[in-house]
């Protein structure tokens, strides 16, 4: 189980601590504000004017709080972005750990929405939820004992309203999540959708698809309208909420220093401080919005870091190493064997999956697999039915798993041994754009680039379980080329009814 990134780290403890050092000196200059308040009221209300120390203390006040609200924000973008870079990490390096089957399984929307669904909802709790709650625990105290100390009578029972208002938003929020839940669902349920039809728009338009699709995309939309509209509904009812609390203590408080005779200067204040108290409770409102959405995220993360893994580790031999397979796959014995530095056909009709078993793509399941004498996998090149290739230059893509990138000449020099000449007489050379995935190649360009690719990666084992390898009339002279350029153990998979091992 791979745990979620901990909040608790250098940099974002740092963080934490200026935000909560810019509430305290937020609340500091509350107050200074707020008795500088009730001092410049006095005077007018005496028709004298202003002394200049309550006019600085107002201005430094203001000028301080503000500084402050800056400085905090900034604090809190970076902690929330440090996070979401530590679950960006933390998810994609969980992802391919995953078994290849497991990846087969599942759609490829679902894990792509990780990196947005989640990475959002975490980037909005911990740098502006989180940040406001702490600054809220900071803030609140200083504005409630500020309150107390110009009047306690009027802070005493004019909250009263407000405390009830904040009493009922706690009641009903619980329903907050559930609305978050059901809204991500349709959110992703669309995102999703999407993101696969998307590749393959063209070709359900040629069918005479656009309209239905489209159709169907309009029905989704509109729920998730709805939806979000409800929920969104909801978290400003809780602000609402609050906000008539607010008035209704201000109302209060304006009545009871009328009735009592108080100072206006003193309601003044008693005022602004209320004013103040006001935005906290707003902020903690929409923090409590945030925390469930990254709680539903939190779930979803939290599944799949919990999914079995692969342990993935190789350590060059840099020397021929032989392959032994023993044991049971989907309950039938496999029994396989290929010599150091041999050329070797795997057949049977479980082929394919031992080679990947071999390759360490799935996992061993009730196998035995051991290179050499350890289990420690060396060096391995798998090529698989399908070209794997990040978007970029030639020269990136043939070197993908080279330890160290080779000079142009070496790697020109293997292009060129598997009959790639056509590629590289391109006007760019190496330089010349590959899509992603090859797709502005040939199959049996392709195949032939996976071919040069596992020579210049050095690899021990090169393990061939590709359709393109089966369609080429020409796999011999390939065979022939890789056998001159690596002394690699070579595994070649082939699916067939029987189950036999033959080696070269």
């Amino acid at each position: 189980m791979t745990p979620l990134p901990s909040i608790a780290t250098q940099d974002r403890v740092i963080d934490a601590v200026l935000i909560i050092s810019c509430a305290i000196v937020q609340a500091i200059a509350l107050a200074v504000g707020a008795f500088a308040t009730r001092d410049a009221f006095m005077a007018l209300h005496s028709q004298q004017s202003l002394p200049m120390q309550t006019v600085a203390e107002l201005g430094v006040a203001g000028l301080v709080a503000a500084l402050c609200h800056l400085f905090a924000r900034r604090r809190a973008e970076a902690l929330g972005q440090s996070y979401a870079i530590a679950l960006r990490r933390t998810l994609y390096s969980q992802i391919a750990r995953l078994p290849k089957a497991r990846h087969e399984e599942r759609r490829v929307g679902a894990l792509s929405l990780r990196f947005v669904g989640d990475l959002a909802a975490a980037r909005l709790w911990f740098g502006r939820g989180l940040p406001d709650v702490l600054s809220a625990i900071v803030v609140l105290p200083g504005a409630m004992w500020i309150l107390f100390s110009l009047n306690p009578t009027l802070a005493g029972t004019g909250l009263v309203p407000l405390g009830v208002a904040l009493a009922i938003m706690c009641i009903t929020a619980w329903h907050l999540e559930q609305r978050h839940r059901k809204l991500r669902k349709r959110r992703a349920n669309i995102a999703i959708s999407m993101i696969e039809r998307i590749a393959i728009a063209p070709e359900l338009d040629l069918m005479g698809r656009t309209n239905k699709e489209l159709r169907a995309l309009d029905e989704k939309g509109a729920a998730l309208k709805g939806d979000a509209v409800s929920r969104r509904g909801r978290t400003a009812g809780l602000q609402t909420l609050l906000k008539v609390g607010t008035a209704l203590s201000g109302l209060l408080m304006l009545w009871l220093a009328g009735q009592n005779g108080l100072a206006p200067a003193t309601a003044a204040a008693c005022m602004s401080v209320l004013a103040i108290v006001a935005l906290p409770l707003q902020d903690l409102a929409a923090s409590w919005d945030r925390y469930c959405a990254w709680r539903v995220a939190r779930e979803k993360a939290q599944r799949l870091l919990d999914e079995p893994t692969v342990k993935r580790r190789s350590k060059p031999k840099s020397e021929p190493i032989s392959v032994t397979l023993e044991g049971q796959v989907d309950g039938q014995p496999v029994s396989f064997s290929a010599g150091a530095g041999k050329i070797t056909h795997l057949r049977g009709s479980y082929a394919r999956l031992c080679a990947r078993v071999i390759a360490g793509l799935d996992t061993h399941g009730a196998v035995d697999l051991r290179f050499g004498s350890q289990t420690r996998s060396p060096k391995i090149s798998y090529i698989g039915d399908e070209h794997v290739g990040l978007q970029g230059s030639l020269r990136r893509s043939v070197t993908l798993g080279a330890p160290k990138r080779p000079t142009d000449g070496v790697i020109q020099q293997a292009l060129a041994a598997f009959d790639l000449n056509e590629v590289l007489r391109a006007p760019d050379g190496l330089d010349q754009r590959l899509a992603e995935n090859g797709r502005n190649l040939t199959a049996a360009q392709t195949l032939r680039l996976d071919l040069a690719r596992a020579v210049l990666a050095q690899a021990d084992v090169i393990i061939i379980s590709s359709l393109r390898w089966a369609a080429d009339p020409d796999r011999d002279m390939l065979l022939d080329t890789l056998r001159h350029l690596t002394r690699a153990t070579v595994i070649l998979a082939e699916p067939t009814n029987t189950c036999t091992a033959t080696s070269y």
